[in-house]
């Protein structure tokens, strides 16, 4: 193994630590971090293995190792950049019923307390 697989290995360790660890801690939910965890113990085997992403770019048909691995960084930010806007619309329409009922229920308050003076 030389230097830079080393040193990757020890960067995914760390990712995968820093990870599991903020999951751990409430910090962050397990159905966001799945893909940072796959991600870790992806570039886990990438650094113990060098051969996989060589032989995963001569398959798919790059001519660098470095275009694929660039290539598959780009599209695993734009599918999490995806995900994370459903989740927001998710949460907007969510935000937009809760609101709706909260000013409904403080109306009927309001008519309630109107009526018993």
């Amino acid at each position: 193994m030389n230097f830079f697989s080393i040193l990757m290995l020890i960067i995914a360790i760390s990712f995968l630590y820093y990870v599991i660890r903020s999951i751990n801690k409430n910090s962050f939910l397990f159905a966001n971090a799945a893909l940072w965890l796959v991600v870790g113990i992806v570039l886990i085997l990438f650094s113990l293995f060098p051969s996989i992403p060589n032989f995963l770019a001569t398959l798919f048909g790059f001519q660098l190792t470095s275009n694929f691995l660039l290539f598959l960084a780009v599209f695993l930010l734009i599918l999490l950049a995806f995900t994370q806007s459903i989740q927001l619309s998710k949460q907007k329409t969510q935000i937009t019923a809760l609101i709706q009922e909260l000013s409904m229920m403080r109306s009927k308050e309001k008519e309630q307390s109107k009526d018993d003076k």
